[in-house]
């Protein structure tokens, strides 16, 4: 055990040193970035650290190996304030069937925002007129499952359906109109893939997951990929793994993710959540992604335990900010899940 625990950290730590040489070019090879966002308050307040997550129905959007824990038949609503006035929701609903797994319907739903175009007019006399390009948004929609192999091992997996679109232009040869209305969409089917490992050593979880895989596209004249992300993490408790804290009705978890994106350098993340009594839970993360960027890469959060205030739903609500620097701004997340 020790022995794969320590291959588990070499690998970890390889993939985050690799030169910079090494690295670079590969950047710019993603399209549908959208998917490569946060879906959950309480994983941006730990930096999108996320894969160890038990029985909390959001780890279907990072690691679907933690949906094989969700209890019951549980739902999951998450809405972003994104950059440049951006929107993004999340939206799950699982059921657990038992000895036969947790079977769960996700949906993610990108608003871009308003776009407006411009057509040659020989009426105005700008030379030009100003449009409307209609729907410019991104959409994903798939089933995912998750079972609990043994009582320390549990995997999951999920197929989505990922669709693009952006807007409608005339195309224009020698100044008359060639193609009206042309439709600028893209879609392909993805695959998400996770694992999920309780040593045995303290509380000491080790996890990896691979998301958004999926064959090459084409857009027009140019090829693109997903936002394919490979990961590989572990967390502990540090009340268990440490004599600092009171760990029978406390928590502090300490979780660090080597990230590993189709399209940037290799990076780690790591994230904070400490929870008291099982009511409230703080959180904060740090990305190294970001303040290489910089972009900024402090994250924080709180949570509630909504039972615990005598509020009928047995579920949380979570909040979380994120800083993008002084050019970019902030993002605030917003998360409810229950269960029933």
């Amino acid at each position: 055990m020790k022995k794969n625990l320590f291959i588990f950290l070499v690998l970890m730590i390889f993939m985050i040193s690799l030169p910079a040489s090494a690295r670079m070019q590969k950047l710019g090879q993603a399209g549908m970035n959208f998917l490569s966002i946060g879906g959950s308050a309480r994983a941006a307040g730990m930096a999108n650290v996320f894969g160890f997550a038990k029985n909390d129905l959001a780890s279907v959007f990072y690691n679907p190996a933690g949906l094989a824990s969700v209890d019951r038949t549980a739902f999951f609503l998450n809405s972003t304030s994104w950059l440049a006035g951006m929107k993004i929701a999340h939206v799950a609903v699982s059921h657990n069937a038992g000895k036969y797994g947790v079977f769960a319907f996700t949906l993610e739903s990108m608003d871009y925002g308003d776009f407006n175009g411009t057509a040659i007019s020989d009426t105005d006399a700008r030379g030009y007129s100003d449009i409307s390009v209609g729907d410019v948004s991104g959409l994903a929609a798939g089933l995912a499952y998750g079972i609990q192999m043994t009582d320390k091992f549990s995997i999951g997996g999920g197929v989505k359906m990922v669709a693009q679109q952006l807007g409608m232009n005339d195309t224009y040869i020698a100044g008359a109109v060639d193609v009206t209305g042309k439709k600028n969409k893209v879609s392909t089917i993805a695959y998400d893939f996770g694992t999920m490992y309780d040593t045995g050593i303290k509380s000491i979880r080790l996890t990896m997951d691979i998301r958004n895989y999926a064959a090459q596209l084409l857009y027009e004249n140019e090829e693109f990929q997903l936002p394919q992300t490979y990961k590989i993490g572990m967390s502990a408790n540090l009340f268990e793994l440490l004599p600092i804290g009171d760990a029978s009705e406390n928590s502090f978890i300490l979780a660090i993710e080597g990230v590993d994106p189709l399209s940037r350098p290799a990076y780690l993340n790591a994230g904070l959540e400490y929870s008291l009594m099982n009511m409230i839970d703080l959180r904060t993360g740090y990305s190294f992604q970001r303040s290489q960027d910089g972009t900024g890469g402090l994250n924080a959060g709180a949570g509630l335990k909504l039972s615990s205030f005598g509020l009928p739903l047995d579920g949380r609500l979570d909040f979380s900010y994120s800083d993008y620097g002084s050019i970019l701004g902030s993002v605030m997340r917003f998360s409810l899940q229950g269960s029933f």
